[in-house]
């Protein structure tokens, strides 16, 4: 196993470089995309990624790997996959803890954590020390092998009322689609189903959500790679939507190497909450490239015009606040309010900026929240249309919900921004270019065609998720 061990520890780093965010997961050094074979393990979050730790751009690929005890502090580890070690394409996929011991692999110290990876073939690693090494499952035999000239990205859960553990797979068999593959024991696999569909290419996530927080009423959410979703239910065998037209998680879909790509969502996780990352494949300094959204807990939620997806920062951001501070009744207009210097400045913190926009005793059109350059430009980083009802031209929910939609929260680490509003319904993770490393920015709050009024303005300062 000194392969995967030959490259660590990494280069020193240091995470005050320019553009490198302070709270948004980054490799120490090397290329990263897709996050895979996210668990929770015994108090500890495993972050598992595609990973060239020799180049900052896409080359053979290995699996990095980073813990974390709360999903805000993270420790880089010594890579998990290495190609040669460990057979197949190590593309994406994702994990399992086996709990029950299904797989008859469990230790007298540790339940077997599996991982799944692999093209036009699927192959599993176990770890049975907790989730540092893993060794090729029956000596690296492919256990399904999906139709298609291409197929790729396995994700994994647990079907309890078939008692089997459930595999979906992209293929591109007659068209984009999914296949599912059932298991008692992780080991052997029997094809299912197929549900095809032409937006549903790559990395597909299946978790299973609680409507409007009812654990008697469960559902199966199924995402692609670009964050497309439907509802539906999976009754061990197919899997069967509620409708055909995907939503979206973001706001801002895009392709591999977009902001928001290949989200995937963490198993075991106590008390089910459903907790989610993607790879943000804009961001790049001079010793890495790519970084995760910040984490985000899924929920599905009912409202008058169906069932969505609500996305909203872990409550585990708290343990990075180091700094609150909430003011009533601010008035806004068209000079500004100073929010606080740019997090891009090299030794700022992050900010969390939460607003509550009175519209009725507003008579702005918009209110911008932007970066500004002294004796330079202003870089929008998100823009409310009090008039309108929208968000970054989108529109928000209105009638019933208009008065929380009309609070807005944004995270603002360096070029990473993620903007959420209606109760997380609308997300928005993006990667700005709000950085002049030769000048401090700093973050203002203005209105546009009159004067707003917040009926609360919240500041929270981050520090950093790495020591």
């Amino acid at each position: 196993m000194t392969a995967t061990t030959e490259l660590f520890p990494y280069p020193a780093t240091d995470h005050r470089e320019p553009r490198r965010g302070r709270f948004h997961f980054s490799p120490q050094a090397g290329w990263m995309n897709d996050p895979n074979g996210l668990v929770y393990y015994r108090g500890t979050y495993h972050l598992y990624f595609q990973h060239n730790p020799r180049s900052l751009e896409w080359d053979t690929m290995h699996w990095g790997h980073a813990t974390s005890p709360d999903l805000v502090h993270w420790t880089q580890r010594p890579i998990a996959l290495h190609p040669d070690v460990h057979p197949g394409a190590l593309f994406s996929g994702g994990g399992v803890v086996d709990v029950t011991n299904t797989s008859g692999l469990a230790t007298a110290q540790h339940d077997p954590i599996v991982v799944f990876t692999g093209t036009q073939g699927v192959r599993a690693m176990v770890s049975l020390d907790g989730g540092d090494t893993f060794e090729p499952l029956d000596d690296g035999r492919v256990l399904a092998t999906p139709p298609g000239r291409e197929s790729r990205d396995p994700k994994v859960f647990r079907h309890e009322p078939s008692g089997r553990w459930v595999m979906v797979v992209w293929s591109d068999d007659d068209g984009n689609g999914v296949n599912f593959f059932g298991s008692p024991d992780l080991r052997e696999w029997t094809f299912l189903s197929r549900f095809a569909a032409d937006w549903m290419f790559e990395c597909p996530d299946v978790s299973v959500m609680a409507l409007d927080g009812d654990p008697g009423e469960l559902r199966h959410v199924l995402v692609s790679a670009s964050g497309g979703y439907l509802v539906g239910d999976f009754d061990g065998l197919e899997f069967v939507p509620a409708g055909d037209r995907p939503q979206h998680v973001t706001r801002h879909p895009g392709g591999a190497g977009s902001d928001y790509y290949a989200a995937q969502t963490f198993s075991n996780v106590p008390d089910g909450r459903v907790v989610s990352v993607a790879w943000q494949g804009r961001n790049r300094g001079p010793t890495w490239t790519g970084n995760l959204s910040f984490p985000v807990e899924q929920r599905l939620l009912s409202s008058a015009d169906g069932v969505h997806v609500h996305s909203e920062p872990v409550a585990e951001i708290a343990l990075l606040h180091r700094e609150v501070r909430t003011e009533q009744d601010v008035a806004v207009t068209a000079a500004g309010l100073r929010i606080g210097a740019d997090p891009s400045a090299r030794d700022t913190d992050g900010l969390d900026v939460e607003v509550a926009v009175d519209r009725a005793r507003s008579s702005a059109r918009r209110l911008i929240l932007e970066a500004v350059v002294p004796g330079g430009c202003a870089e929008t980083i998100t823009a409310y249309d009090l008039e309108e009802h929208a968000l970054d031209g989108h529109s928000l929910p209105a009638a019933g919900q208009a008065a929380d939609a009309a609070v807005v929260r944004v995270l603002v680490d360096r070029d990473q921004v993620a903007v959420f509003a209606a109760g997380g319904r609308h997300y928005l993770a993006v990667n700005r270019a709000l950085e002049d490393p030769e000048r401090t920015a700093e973050l203002r709050l203005r209105a546009d065609g009159g004067d707003a009024v917040l009926s609360t303005l919240t500041v929270r300062r981050l520090g950093a998720s790495w020591s």
